[in-house]
């Protein structure tokens, strides 16, 4: 049973050695997929989460390299799908006259200057 922890742990301190080797190469692939700085780390994470759970024995280098961007492509895309598919707020397409934008204009204004977060003149 020691054998095969002994085996199991040796496995994991490699595959973070070449996760670790990988990770600048990750980050700016997903940030240029994802452009948002929070989705492209929960999409390395959740890269590293899958690819350690996964991993299958590499001989050289390129090839774990290849798998793990493959990896991290998918769940990329995965992110993409999920934000996609949140409701995104309603606007409201309706023309708004002149008066109202200048009413709800100064309306604004005046609640800026009494909550002193900006200065009259």
């Amino acid at each position: 049973m020691t054998l095969i922890a002994n085996k199991f742990e040796e496995d994991s301190v490699e595959f973070d050695a070449r996760f670790q080797r990988c990770y600048s190469m990750l980050r700016l692939i997903a940030s240029r997929v994802l452009n948002s700085p929070e989705w492209t780390e929960k999409a390395v994470g959740n890269c590293w989460y899958t690819a350690s759970r996964y991993c299958p024995r590499f001989e050289t280098e390129g090839a774990f390299r290849s798998w793990l961007l493959r990896v991290l492509i998918d769940e990329a895309l995965a992110l993409v799908r999920q934000k996609q598919q949140t409701p995104q707020p309603k606007v409201s397409l309706e023309p708004v006259s002149d008066r109202a934008f200048a009413e709800n204009h100064m309306r604004d204004i005046e609640s800026n200057i009494t909550n002193h977060q900006i200065c009259p003149l």
